[in-house]
């Protein structure tokens, strides 16, 4: 059963992880973004990585999705520490450096509304390691984030060196669903009077 959805964005489209896709995720952790982030030596964890995206989507602990681009992958989306209780969850890009800030927006953007619409999720986080590219911080403030604490040398970057890490988030604004009783559809199926004349 397919629980991550693909969902196409402009210029590119996100996708379940796949056991086809491997390779391609194996160079994207040859790359990483976050400092003190230790490029992949074993790609057989990126198996066990695909097999852990069904199991976690499944359960609703996270999702992670590929980005494609060209028709190529050029970065990942993840949503993790999936709090369904609390509709909350945090999310995370890792990309190649061919991985534009837009197509980073706008592969991020097409997972929250996914999971608002989906699910109701209404909270979101995201942690910007110092380090990374400063341009990452106007994107996900472009979706609406905004910096709420700093968790001073919270990032341990080397044996004895530390990066702050910087906490942003976004609350939807959309309405939340609201539930129904039998027969506010509309329906005949439903309520009879409602949808036959007599």
């Amino acid at each position: 059963m397919k629980f991550t959805p693909e969902i196409s964005f402009e210029g590119g489209r996100v996708k379940p992880l796949h056991y086809d896709d491997i390779d391609a995720l194996y160079e994207l952790y040859q790359h990483p973004e976050i400092p003190g982030q230790r490029p992949l030596d074993n790609k057989e964890h990126l198996t066990r990585m695909v097999d852990y995206s069904v199991q976690m989507a499944a359960t609703q602990r996270g999702m992670m999705w590929a980005i494609e681009v060209g028709g190529e992958i050029q970065g990942m989306v993840s949503g993790f520490d999936w709090q369904p209780s609390h509709l909350r969850i945090m999310m995370r890009v890792d990309g190649l450096p061919s991985l534009s800030d837009e197509h980073r927006t706008a592969a991020l953007s097409v997972c929250i509304e996914f999971l608002q619409s989906k699910y109701h999720v209404r909270n979101f986080g995201y942690q910007w390691i110092e380090g990374q590219k400063p341009s990452i911080t106007a994107a996900i403030q472009a979706l609406g984030f905004q910096p709420a604490a700093v968790l001073r040398h919270a990032w341990r970057t080397g044996d004895s060196t530390f990066a702050d890490v910087h906490q942003y988030h976004y609350v939807s604004d959309k309405a939340k669903p609201v539930p129904k009783r039998l027969g506010d559809d509309d329906n005949p199926g439903q309520n009879l009077d409602a949808g036959v004349k007599h």
